[in-house]
């Protein structure tokens, strides 16, 4: 069992002591937060002894031996909380985005290529039955040739904090999650993005929470997306809701279901493909894999710099009302 050391345990750092608790690859080695209340329940939960639980990363990481870190801090923290543990000899997983900037992830994913360490972005939405299904669905060439993508995403949260006084809270902190996908269903880089962003008149965040995209990647395809977190309806899940237009019909993904219409008015389900661990355990199996291997995971903090960098190049593209190369912000 390789042991890790979790920053960050109480909101969705609570799954993650869940799945570490549950993982035959992990065991944990300490917990670490600033709030001591979360750092008690989650050593209660778990059975962790007091002795291992920190309000100080220094003090865990000078007190406790482990192989690697998980960072579940919000994004501010991260090039910190990440360097840090890299400079410490740990290898690193942390939540997404990659940092909360370009040159700060960057400066991650070098001190991560100094350090001679590993250091893994939690992508958690690629690793689904749905996502895996179409995925395949695409890869075996059953739409034929892909001309053209609708992503439509609308939820409502009031999650207060940090999120509700970003400028544009939805791109930069959920909108990664629907960026990353498009590149791992079709194996491609965002390549070029317009936008334009809206400020709803109910808008409950400081900065603008809606946004409507073309995201052109790499290999051709174009995707729409229509995006907000100020519904005050109906909403879709966290996945959005895809439509796929190839030349041998269209696939429609929604929710956690899958079909294929070849016909106006008719369509038929496509069942989904086996994925026995699904989300954050699926990570942490990969994590120990990388680790046991040696090979850059499928999400490393490299690869993951054009997902990170997209989400500037849209909210860059909604401000200077033009078009705007990705790759040009990562120079």
């Amino acid at each position: 069992m390789r042991r890790i050391i979790q920053v960050g345990v109480g909101g969705m750092g609570s799954g993650w002591t869940d799945r570490v608790a549950e993982s035959d690859q992990w065991e944990a080695a300490a917990y670490v937060d600033v709030s001591k209340k979360n750092l008690m329940v989650a050593a209660e939960r778990h059975g962790l002894p007091r002795n291992r639980c920190f309000t100080d990363l220094d003090a865990a990481l000078n007190r406790i031996e482990a192989d690697a870190l998980l960072d579940v801090t919000p994004q501010q923290f991260r090039r910190g909380v990440c360097e840090n543990a890299l400079r410490r000899g740990l290898h690193v997983m942390s939540e997404k985005p990659l940092a909360d900037s370009l040159r700060n992830a960057q400066a991650i994913v070098a001190c991560a290529q100094k350090c001679r360490r590993t250091y893994m972005v939690a992508q958690n939405y690629r690793y689904q039955p749905v996502v895996q299904t179409v995925k395949r669905f695409i890869k075996q060439g059953r739409l034929g040739d892909v001309g053209y993508v609708g992503v439509n995403f609308h939820k409502g949260p009031h999650f207060g904090g940090y999120r509700e006084e970003m400028a544009y809270p939805l791109v930069l902190d959920m909108s990664i999650h629907h960026f990353d996908l498009m590149r791992c269903l079709f194996d491609a880089d965002v390549r070029f993005v317009e936008a334009t962003s809206v400020n709803a008149p109910w808008n409950w965040n400081k900065g603008d929470a809606t946004v409507m995209a073309q995201l052109e990647l790499d290999n051709g395809v174009v995707v729409n997306y229509f995006a907000s977190w100020v519904t005050t309806g109906w909403e879709t899940g966290w996945n959005a809701d895809w439509r796929f237009e190839g030349s041998k019909g269209v696939l429609l993904w929604e929710r956690d279901h899958v079909a294929l219409s070849s016909a106006p008015q008719k369509k038929r389900a496509v069942p989904l493909v086996k994925w026995p661990k699904a989300h954050q355990a699926y990570l942490l199996e990969a994590f120990a894999r990388a680790l046991d291997t040696g090979i850059e995971p499928e999400t490393s903090g490299r690869r993951n710099l054009n997902s990170l960098a997209a989400t500037y190049a849209v909210v860059r593209a909604a401000k200077e009302r033009k078009r705007i190369k990705v790759s040009d912000l990562l120079r």
